[in-house]
This record gives structure tokens, C-alpha cells and sequence, in this order.
């Protein structure tokens, strides 16, 4: 964010849009939005310094349990009407066309199959626009036979894809190995979302072209990509390949054990649970590392007790997970798994105040 002046204006235009969107009033955002344009703020700047950061303490602030469901929806709906009133300022600047073509490029834009949060794909796809690119924009939850049928009808020269949510990352790696398995493998990839926002290097842990940190960034990314288009492919681990295709068994199989040892929560619960968890695990062994599982655990000891379940409950589903791991995937791939599952139980225990045994 600028310093001096224009810095101190924009602390306060955040802050008082914050504040808006906390209380629900879409009028007290609109003034804010307008102050910001009397003060010759371009609507860019407002996305990237206003929008985008507000969205982000939103979720955060659902996350502490301090404003509910409702509220996070309502803020969402009035940043999303607020990008419709802008979008008419995102009108092409300028035609981008990479060195190996004579007309600007496609990109299609999506948030993975199972990921809802649009909100920051969807101010991607004006700042694609703006540069001189052919939008495609499907919004949240998307598919991958719709996505992968878009790519083919557009003859797309990009896909830009968002997963908010860690356990939604074994989407993004779906959707990579649909193109490769009908003939599109050669299109590159992009992502973004918080992962890789938290996780810099990411993208290139699960053979993407690029990731940025905000809608300015996606298009300096991926008009640089389209210019040098260097693929660097890098096989799936066994450890995660393993997880992906045992997944149901050990769902049923964690989620049978807990209970039989009287877990209190009902199978439908449980199994959702696991699944997201087992995902997860996925996701992380894909990127090479385990250190994304933090936010997991910040999650578990943060919200989830707020939702009824306590940091000693997902340690003790954690144990029951560790249990099915050895039984059912090959010995040295579920080592691996268990190594990471280890780290999340860590992580989980020590932001709880809870001594290991």
C-alpha cells in the first residue's frame, strides 16, 4: 500500500469499508467506494487496496468466530455488487499479444469443482479484460469436464483457476491431468487463492505455470508465461497418488473406527470430515511439503470449536486416520502420509495447549 498521504487515506477508506461490510450496510460501502473515486483512486487500485484486503479480514474474522455465516455472505454480496457498478471503468486499456501470435489471447477463468469463494477469480477476470484479453469467466464451482470442454471450445491459450480452501488443491491437480488426458496438456495453468498466496512456490510443486498474490499480479504472471511458455512437468508422488485412489477406503474405514469408539458425531459428518482431511494430506504431499497443514490447524483450533468440535475431538479422528493409513495404502506411501498427518497433529496440539503423549 502507498505510504504518506495517499497511504493514510487508504488505511482509512479500508477500515471504514471493513466496518460497512461487518455491519451489513451496503450504503456506508458505497460511500466509502465513492470517497475513494472523488479522491481520483482508480477503480484498479480500489480492488486491489480496498476489495481484496477487506474480503481477506472478512474470512478471517469468520474464522475467530467473530461474524457469523450471514454476515460473511451479506459482506461477499455487497463487494460483488460494488465490481459490477466498477466494471464499466475495466473497459480494454490496451491489446495484449504474446510473441507467438497475432491477436490477443483466451484465457478461461474458474474457481475448482467444490470451491466457493469467487470473489477474488471473479476481480481476475475484470483485470484480464482490462488488459486486453478474451474472457472466458465461469465462476464458482466449477466442473472439470465443463471447464476442460470450455478450454477445447474456446481454443483457450490459458487457464486460470482459484482454490481458496487447501483441501481443494487435488482439484487443481484433477483438472491438470484432464487436459493432459485429452490432448490439452500443452495449455498452460495458472492459479491462485490462499494456498499460494501463503505458499509462494506452490504452483511449482504441482506442475502450474505460475500463481500471484492479486488480479494485477495474474496478468503480469501470465503474459509473462505465455511469452516464454516453459512447461516444467513433475510427476505425482506416489504417496499422493495413493491417497487419491483409496480415498473412499479410507474414509469408511476412519470414519467406521470412530464409531466404534463412540465418537458422538453422526457418519455423514465424520465422513465429510475425513474426506476433507484425506484431501488435504493429498494436496500437501503433492506440493512436497507439510507446512500448509498450519492453516489447517489454526482452523481446527480456532473455528471448528465454535462449530461444536473440540481440538481434543480432532486429535483423537487424527489417531483414528494415522490407524487406517497403515492398513490400507502400501507401507512406504503411508509413512509419508503418516509423517504429514503427524506434522497437522503437532501443529494442531501445540496452538491448543495440549501436551502430546
Amino acid at each position: 500500500m502507498p505510504t504518506g498521504t495517499n497511504g493514510a487515506l487508504l488505511t482509512s477508506l479500508r477500515q471504514n469499508y471493513l466496518e460497512a461490510l461487518v455491519s451489513g450496510s451496503g450504503r456506508a460501502a458505497d460511500t466509502v467506494v465513492e470517497t475513494a473515486l472523488d479522491a481520483d483512486l482508480k477503480a484498479q487500485q480500489i480492488y486491489l487496496d480496498i476489495f481484496q484486503p477487506s474480503a481477506y479480514d472478512i474470512g478471517r474474522l469468520w474464522q475467530a468466530n467473530r461474524v457469523s455465516v450471514a454476515q460473511e455472505h451479506v459482506a461477499t454480496a455487497i463487494i460483488e455488487r460494488q465490481m459490477g457498478e466498477l466494471y464499466a471503468y475495466f473497459k480494454p486499456r490496451r491489446s495484449f499479444k504474446p510473441r507467438s501470435s497475432a491477436k490477443p489471447p483466451t484465457i478461461v477463468l474458474g474457481c475448482v469443482p467444490d470451491e466457493w469463494h469467487r470473489v477474488g477469480v471473479r476481480m481476475v477476470s475484470d483485470f484480464f479484460e482490462a488488459a486486453g484479453w478474451q474472457v472466458h469467466y465461469l465462476g464458482a464451482n466449477v466442473p472439470v469436464p465443463a471447464l476442460v470442454g470450455m478450454v477445447r471450445e474456446t481454443s483457450a491459450d490459458m487457464v486460470g483457476l482459484s482454490a481458496e480452501m487447501l483441501f481443494n488443491l487435488p482439484r487443481v491437480s484433477e483438472l491438470v491431468r484432464s487436459l493432459d488426458e485429452v490432448g490439452l496438456g500443452g495449455i498452460p495453468v495458472i492459479a491462485g487463492g490462499m494456498p499460494f498466496i501463503e505458499q509462494p512456490e506452490l504452483w511449482a510443486a504441482l506442475s502450474l505455470h505460475g500463481s500471484a498474490g492479486d488480479a494485477a499480479a495474474a496478468v503480469a504472471t501470465a503474459e509473462r508465461v505465455l511469452n516464454l511458455h516453459q512447461a516444467k512437468a513433475r510427476p505425482e508422488p506416489a504417496a499422493a497418488a495413493a491417497l487419491r485412489s483409496y480415498r473412499e477406503e479410507l474414509v469408511l474405514a476412519a470414519t467406521n473406527r470412530c464409531l466404534a469408539a463412540g465418537d458422538p458425531a453422526d457418519r455423514a459428518l465424520l465422513q465429510a470430515g475425513f474426506s476433507y482431511a484425506v484431501r488435504m494430506l493429498e494436496a500437501t504431499l503433492n506440493a512436497g511439503t507439510p507446512a500448509p497443514l498450519s492453516g489447517q490447524a489454526a482452523w481446527a483450533t480456532e473455528r471448528q470449536p465454535h462449530d461444536g468440535v473440540s481440538p481434543e475431538q480432532l486429535l483423537s479422528r487424527c489417531a483414528h486416520l494415522y490407524v487406517v493409513l497403515g492398513e490400507i495404502i502400501p507401507a512406504v506411501e503411508a509413512q509419508q502420509a503418516q509423517a504429514y498427518l503427524d506434522y497437522l497433529t503437532r501443529e494442531t496440539a501445540q496452538r491448543a495447549g495440549i501436551e502430546e503423549e
